[in-house]
């Protein structure tokens, strides 16, 4: 990512936010991050959850004080942010074979985009009990509904820390919107390693708001595939591949 863009770069950062958001939509972002505001959106009235809200990792109910204090609050993502996410990430790839897994999933937005694509499994990994019982709730309603579309059914969410979550035999496309930080993201990105070392699996990391970027550039074994800025750190993202040594030199399909 660039920190500290130049002209072009800059262009290439409105640009990009063009495709992601169209005329108007871009426009808006360029008033709103002047502004220092959030964008709304219908997603819940559009699919009859309630994922809309800030909360502070303080007031997530999370016991933990060490994990509550590296965990990241809760900020919902825009629905046209997360399904360009996963346009570009999915392309070529053979979605049965794959577990979308969201770390810090929190009231389970993603979880339902994630859903409309005929993935494997789609899993939550969420710290907070209070995220993770609302996150459930949005799940079966959106799968109740009939209207819904649904390409997986198979979707759960795991109250867990993140660090301790045991990841399935599969190849996986992890996702993660700025979650925690500091030690916990050093030990999920072990874990990374190990699964993808001992099992031979295939593990992509579609990152969003990639505050702790330099920490995965700085380890061996994690490539990064492609990024992409917007206006808006809150919506740049960058897709990553977590390869043992033997694997380093197989390209991207």
């Amino acid at each position: 990512m660039q920190y500290n863009p130049d002209t072009s770069g800059k262009f290439k950062i409105v640009m990009n936010t063009y495709r992601v958001f169209g005329f108007w939509e871009t426009l808006k972002e360029i008033i709103l991050y002047l502004l220092s505001q959030k964008p709304q959106d219908d997603f819940d009235k559009k699919y009859g959850v309630m994922t809309s809200g800030v909360t502070e990792s303080s007031e997530a109910g999370i016991a933990d004080e060490t994990a509550r204090s590296l965990a990241v609050g809760y900020v919902p993502t825009r629905e046209l942010v997360i399904r360009h996410i996963l346009t570009n990430t999915t392309h070529g790839l053979d979605l049965g074979q794959y577990s979308f897994i969201d770390l810090g999933c929190g009231k389970g937005r993603t979880l339902i985009v994630a859903a409309q694509l005929p993935f494997k499994e789609v899993i939550g990994v969420e710290l907070s009990p209070l995220h993770c019982g609302v996150a459930e709730t949005n799940i079966n309603r959106y799968l109740s509904d009939v209207r819904n579309p649904a390409l997986c059914r198979n979707v759960r969410v795991s109250c867990v820390n993140a660090a301790d979550f045991v990841f399935p035999d599969t190849d996986l496309l992890i996702y993660m919107y700025r979650p925690f930080l500091g030690p916990i993201f050093k030990n999920v990105a072990d874990n990374m390693r190990r699964f993808q070392a001992d099992t031979g699996r295939r593990v992509l990391i579609a990152y969003s708001c990639p505050v702790e970027e330099l920490m995965l550039e700085a380890y061996s074994g994690f490539v990064k595939r492609t990024e992409y800025q917007v206006i808006s750190m809150d919506y740049s993202w960058s897709l990553w591949e977590c390869q043992t040594e033997e694997s380093a030199a197989v390209s991207f399909r």
